[in-house]
């Protein structure tokens, strides 16, 4: 297994994002940057989100559900 985390995701709030998937696995990168752009669409631009506290917002959890799972139905075929 690797861990791979997506260049500068943390920057703001220190953050980090990161995917256990086996090596070669192709298309991590791309994951990676579309969680990014949900936490910062989901979270950051949220008027009631205080730094240091654990995120806990539905439409993030349920837009990133759906991103894991379209990557998987990509990487698997299923």
């Amino acid at each position: 297994m690797i861990m791979t985390c997506a260049d500068g995701c943390s920057m703001i709030d220190r953050r980090m994002f990161f995917v256990v998937c086996e090596p070669g696995t192709q298309h991590m990168e791309a994951l990676l940057k579309v969680v990014y752009e949900l936490y910062t669409d989901y979270v950051l631009k949220n008027p009631f989100y205080e730094m240091e506290i654990p995120i806990r917002f539905e439409l993030f959890d349920i837009n990133l559900t759906q991103a894991v799972q379209k990557d998987r139905v990509a990487l698997l075929g299923r």
